[in-house]
């Protein structure tokens, strides 16, 4: 059996379209009525002829922040999540037998670091300096879903003395009280806005993306099933 771990919360709807385009259903894969154990079913020809043995895929439905340490465990094979929480294991984990096999072209959000409209600052640089200028006092707060992402960016930028907050959600609240920066993603940049937060820098773009255990890829048997995965999926990224 191929073990794979498809996302639940907002990037289910992207998925949802994306396996409809692709010709395969899991049924019971609904934010209506969620099954976490969902069944494969064929609804293409195409698909059909690509995944010869359906019967041997067998889904999980879970966080997208968890799959890929969930996949370098081998608790999954593949999984879809998103190339940012792939990034942020990889900072954690360097080694890990991780490998992102496809680019899959939605769910797209910027990862960015915004501030409070009133620090008078328009860029990473500017901070930096305004940092460097003022008086010693309390650490510069940074709140992150995203916390060796935004470690890895205070390093990289010098933003010394920081502290990291972990975040599970809604971190654009914290602003002003509770932290002086956050790193987050946005599609639009409408919340930040409504919460009177400047975008400063982009990290870099996310998007879904298909990963796979290394060793499952050099399997021979699993190894077959994940590049028949990734060969019905590269045709359907738009």
């Amino acid at each position: 059996m191929l073990n794979f771990a498809i996302p639940d919360g907002h990037q289910m709807k992207h998925v949802l379209n994306f396996l409809g385009r692709a010709g395969i259903c899991f049924e019971g894969y609904d934010p209506q009525s969620l099954n976490r154990r969902p069944g494969l079913r064929i609804t293409s020809v195409e698909a059909g002829k690509i995944l010869k043995n359906p019967e041997a895929i067998r889904a999980k439905v879970i966080r997208p922040q968890d799959m890929p340490m969930h996949v370098a465990a081998d608790n999954f094979d593949i999984a879809v999540t998103g190339t940012d929480w792939l990034r942020e294991h990889m900072i954690r984990f360097p080694g890990s037998p991780v490998e992102n096999l496809l680019n899959m072209g939605f769910g797209r959000v910027r990862i960015v670091a915004a501030v409070h409209e009133s620090l008078p600052v328009s860029g990473v640089d500017e901070l930096t300096d305004y940092l460097n200028a003022s008086e010693p006092g309390r650490n510069f707060r940074i709140a992150s879903e995203y916390t060796y992402i935004a470690d890895d960016y205070a390093r990289e930028h010098n933003l010394y003395r920081y502290s990291i907050i972990m975040t599970y959600g809604a971190t654009e609240s914290l602003i002003p009280e509770d932290a002086e920066m956050i790193i987050e993603n946005t599609e639009t940049g409408t919340t930040l806005q409504k919460n009177r937060l400047r975008i400063i820098d982009t990290l870099f773009e996310s998007q879904g993306c298909l990963i796979a255990n290394t060793a499952s890829i050099a399997s021979k048997d699993k190894g077959k099933i994940i590049r028949s995965v990734k060969s019905l999926f590269e045709a359907h990224v738009r």
